[in-house]
């Protein structure tokens, strides 16, 4: 009987003891980019919401976490749009109303266009911000940031109206609607509105200098701290992209927008996921990951980069951010979105060249008019683009998928179809066609 315990026992914590020191697949991510993060001096701070716990991971250099504040970028849109639907709930504006009922006319700004085109990007307003942002960030000139560049608007196709073209002076012109409406200032709303009733303590309007845990901004992998300048984000970005916050306080704002009718009633967050087009609601991105619905609005700025996304019917939240202008390794985004469709994280593997050689060979992506060689060396395989001057080595996600832990590119074998691959990145997908050996 001792002999049949003892062994019971060693089963017990051998068992247990494998229960505890199985990795978290959260920690299988970050073991897998980790190395080639800090070999790229980048960095990327990760919560995840799954099975009602959070766990929170930080990969490569700078030492994000979860804590550290940085832009959020365009993600500010979503805010701008539950003030307009707040508004709405109010009975203060009606989605349908012209924006010349609040506007004084601007020169062409078409004041016929409704609130809710400004809303999806359906109004083929000419784009601002996106014109000269470098110029604007780097100045160090006071007038450069204290000009209106709603007067530097240029004529629109009228044709575009009604059709998904993403401008930053749509959200530009609902900042200064609700303003007019309110009598208060945009950033004042976010305080009384949001911030304050969600407790949201470590979100800010705007970002600035003086900001408590502030991560440092990269750009072209340099320290660009010292550019950083308020009105940058309070006077040009504004209502399109000027709030700073955390993952912490995202996560919180996220959750109450789904689950709470903290911030709207169940009838307008369902007219913000609904109407617009099938790419973008009101102020939120619409995608899908294999058949699974995900909502979320991601942001870019200089020195920063936002991405996320909510899966109402799971309750199930990623978001994640970078101290430079895009996330790096976009594998990383569809690693963390696979684990919330529990899909196991594999580890990049040496490609089987026996299984990929037969697809060397010149490519042609006809929506760029772009040459992409497959080429074997060295019992490796490369991805080659010529015109961009690129040459980065593939792995082998599967049997049938090579993929490029860089820019996130993936090519798959097309099934009975020995001359085409499919060409995914960043959810565009494409096929390209081989035009010689």
């Amino acid at each position: 009987m001792k002999t049949l315990k003892h062994i019971t026992i060693t089963l017990l914590l051998l068992f247990i003891t494998n229960v505890f020191s199985q990795e978290k697949p959260l920690q299988t991510i970050q073991k897998k980019y980790n190395t080639l993060l800090q070999e790229q001096n980048k960095g990327i701070a990760i919560l995840v919401k799954k099975d009602n716990s959070i766990e929170k991971a930080s990969l490569g250099n700078f030492n994000l976490t979860a804590q550290s504040v940085f832009s959020i970028g365009s993600a500010t849109k979503t805010f701008t749009a539950i003030l307009i639907l707040q508004e709405m709930e109010k009975g203060n504006l009606k989605l349908t109303d012209s924006i010349g009922t609040y506007l004084s006319p601007i020169k062409n700004v078409d004041g016929a266009l409704t609130i809710e085109t400004l809303l999806s990007h359906e109004s083929g307003l000419d784009e601002v911000i996106e014109k000269n942002i470098l110029d604007i960030f780097f100045a160090k000139d006071d007038s450069v940031y204290n000009q209106n560049l709603l007067t530097q608007i240029e004529e629109h196709d009228p044709e575009m109206i009604g059709e998904f073209n993403y401008c930053n002076t749509n959200y530009m012109l609902l900042g200064k609607i609700l303003e007019k409406i309110t009598d208060q200032h945009y950033f004042d709303l976010l305080e009384q509105r949001i911030f304050k009733p969600l407790q949201l303590n470590n979100t800010y309007s705007y970002l600035h200098k003086n900001i408590k845990n502030l991560a440092t901004p990269t750009h072209n992998d340099k320290d660009v701290t010292a550019y950083i300048d308020h009105r940058f984000y309070g006077n040009i970005a504004n209502a399109a992209g000027s709030i700073a916050s955390t993952l912490l306080d995202m996560e919180q704002f996220y959750t109450s927008l789904f689950e709470t009718e903290k911030l709207l009633k169940k009838g307008s967050l369902q007219l913000m996921l609904s109407s617009g087009n099938e790419f973008y609601g009101l102020g939120i991105f619409k995608s899908e990951y294999n058949g699974t619905p995900f909502y979320g609005h991601g942001g870019n700025n200089i020195g920063y980069a936002f991405s996320n996304g909510y899966n109402p019917a799971a309750k199930e939240l990623f978001v994640m951010f970078t101290n430079s202008i895009a996330i790096p390794l976009n594998s990383i985004e569809s690693d963390v979105v696979g684990y919330l469709n529990n899909e196991i994280i594999e580890n990049f593997k040496d490609v089987d060249i026996d299984n990929f050689k037969d697809y060397a060979g010149n490519y042609l992506m006809k929506e760029a008019n772009l040459i992409l060689k497959i080429a074997i060396e060295n019992n490796k395989i490369f991805l080659i683009s010529e015109a961009q001057g690129s040459k980065n080595e593939l792995n082998q996600k599967d049997e049938n998928t090579l993929i490029e832990k860089t820019s996130g590119v993936s090519l798959t074998k097309v099934k009975g179809n020995a001359n085409s691959l499919t060409f995914s990145q960043s959810g565009f997908t494409t096929i390209i066609k081989r035009i010689n050996n």
